[in-house]
């Protein structure tokens, strides 16, 4: 561990290749050490875990009867099939309905009855939406940082808002008023914004 850490930040200080340090560095390779230290970074994400529980796996019979719902019912959503699964009985969540449908292919209740599919409305809307998201940096001392980052659907222009060590709901709430503050001076006309379910991102 040590001496994967001096040798990175020996590479980050000179602005020198493994292969020119080869002359500083004498007992051991430096692509070896430097080896070393991505495969540190690699079991910080790696590791196994003890199982947290969660819910439960969901009985077959339930599973069959959902997918019989939306196949029959082709106007029933997530929360009508939930409701109607309940007055027979069955308490599901409208989580695990929405899994159900997912793992077996079947697609949202506008779509299966043959309203709009997502691909039309996202290339019909793109000038519209602005989608944000994470994505991580490894320090050599193995802290992560996170990277948060917005981008313009219709132009893919990327827009860089900041970056922390410990994101939570209300910095990146401000992050993302300070991105539409700027925005906005382009005259650019944003309604939606993306975002995936991560506790990171909900302000």
């Amino acid at each position: 561990m040590t001496l994967a850490l001096m040798t990175k930040k020996l590479k980050q200080s000179t602005n020198r290749s493994a292969r020119q340090l080869r002359d500083v560095i004498r007992i051991i390779q430096p692509d070896t050490v430097l080896r070393w230290h991505r495969e540190l970074a690699r079991r910080k994400w790696t590791y196994e875990q003890k199982s947290k529980g969660g819910r439960p796996k969901i009985h077959q019979e339930k599973e069959n009867l959902i997918v019989q719902l939306a196949k029959e019912n082709l106007r029933w959503g997530y929360g009508k099939i939930e409701g109607e699964l309940l007055k027979l009985g069955y308490k599901v969540s409208l989580t695990t309905v929405r899994n159900v449908l997912d793992r077996n292919g079947i697609v949202p209740a506008p779509v299966r009855y043959g309203s709009i599919g997502w691909k039309t409305m996202m290339n019909h809307y793109k000038e519209q939406l602005l989608a944000c998201d994470f994505f991580t940096i490894e320090t050599i001392f193995l802290r992560t940082v996170y990277v948060l980052v917005f981008i313009e659907i219709g132009s893919r222009r990327v827009h860089l808002a900041c970056i922390t060590s410990h994101p939570d709901g209300r910095w990146v709430a401000q992050q993302a008023r300070q991105i539409v503050w700027q925005i906005e001076e382009s005259e650019t006309n944003f309604r939606c914004l993306i975002r995936d379910n991560d506790s990171k991102s909900k302000g």
